[in-house]
């Protein structure tokens, strides 16, 4: 039995000409050593409320705010319980945040070759899918509903495993906006250490991962009133848009 408590927790590092990083927690400043070392304590408060034999606090950055004296880093800072194994957000694709993307090659419906370097003119909104998988299919109209409002301003670009010929059948049926990058079992597994579908995944202009989200959140959502389940998902756009 698991269960994963979100909080969202402020960092701030200082900038890249010192040599020394700080976080913002609470209104409290913690270096790197006092900041694990909060970490730890928030670990051991809630094992001892708990029956769980495993509490790991982790981090992810959600947002980075780069000023003249330091750099802004909002983190969500996930709380993991568990019986049978620690557990550990930055893992998989999580493990990629503030790193690039891992290379890849990969044909589109097309037949042309995409590699990483094409996206890296944009910011990128990349989804893992496959056409058989129930809460990616939920989604596709929210996920189109970004295509529209966007645009070209974003490459929106989306990965299966499955093979052309089967996306192809799929989006005759049921439209789906993005780029298609197929056969792409090998990058999704070894590459990515991908096992969670619906994963979206959000580039800066570089190519850097700068967010992962498990899909969009549909709790309470309709796909005819789109925008309360992509706000986050719009907020997170509109910041690395806004970055030079």
């Amino acid at each position: 039995m698991r269960f994963y408590l979100f909080l969202v927790f402020l960092c701030c590092y200082s900038s890249t000409f010192c040599q020394e990083t700080y976080y913002n927690f609470q209104d409290d400043i913690y270096d790197e050593v006092r900041f694990r070392e909060k970490l730890k304590s928030i670990e051991e408060i809630y094992s001892q409320q708990s029956n769980y034999k495993y509490t790991t606090a982790t981090y992810k950055v959600r947002s980075t705010v780069v000023r003249q004296d330091s750099i802004i880093q909002n983190v969500e800072v996930v709380l993991s319980q568990s019986n049978s194994s620690p557990l550990d957000i930055n893992t998989g694709v999580q493990s990629f945040i503030n790193k690039p993307l891992p290379y890849f090659e990969l044909q589109n419906l097309q037949n042309h070759i995409k590699t990483n370097t094409d996206y890296t003119d944009k910011v990128t909104l990349i989804n893992l899918w496959f056409t058989s998988c129930p809460p990616c299919i939920t989604e596709i109209p929210y996920l189109n509903y970004l295509k529209d409002t966007y645009e070209d301003q974003v490459h929106f670009v989306a990965i299966t495993f499955d093979p052309k010929d089967k996306v192809e059948r799929f989006l005759e049926k049921k439209p789906f906006h993005f780029e298609h990058l197929v056969d792409a079992i090998t990058y999704l597994y070894r590459d990515l250490k991908n096992n969670v579908f619906p994963k979206l995944i959000l580039l800066d202009k570089k190519g850097q991962v700068r967010f992962v989200e498990n899909g969009v959140i549909l709790s309470g959502n309709t796909s005819s009133q789109p925008e309360a389940a992509v706000v986050e998902l719009k907020t997170q756009l509109d910041f690395l848009l806004s970055e030079k």
